[in-house]
């Protein structure tokens, strides 16, 4: 595996690690898109660690995000996300453990 790709994957798990993140996916994984508000309620977490968190995901490539006004939408990239992963599993099969 390529450095480049190791960097890529080491930053995906990184992000995807913290608990409050993941109870943010989970609840994009319910519905098709929230704000920050309705995540900060969902999740019982602060709004201000709220927009920290969605910002990480975001640059991950995990979330992507719509502005409606003043107010922003967050949507999970389920595909996208499904894809990394998926080329993480190619790589873990083409790996000489696995032949």
């Amino acid at each position: 595996m390529k450095k480049k790709t190791i960097d890529k994957f080491s930053h995906l798990f990184k992000v995807l690690s913290d608990p409050n993140r993941l109870s943010m996916i989970r609840h994009l994984c319910g519905c098709r898109e929230a704000n920050v508000g309705e995540l900060s309620s969902c999740c019982s977490i602060d709004v201000s660690v709220v927009s920290r968190h969605l910002s990480k995901l975001k640059e991950a490539g995990v979330l992507g995000a719509r502005k409606e006004g003043k107010e922003v939408f967050y949507d999970l990239k389920a595909a996208d996300l499904a894809k990394m992963l998926r080329e993480l599993a190619d790589e873990i099969e083409k790996a000489d453990c696995c032949r």
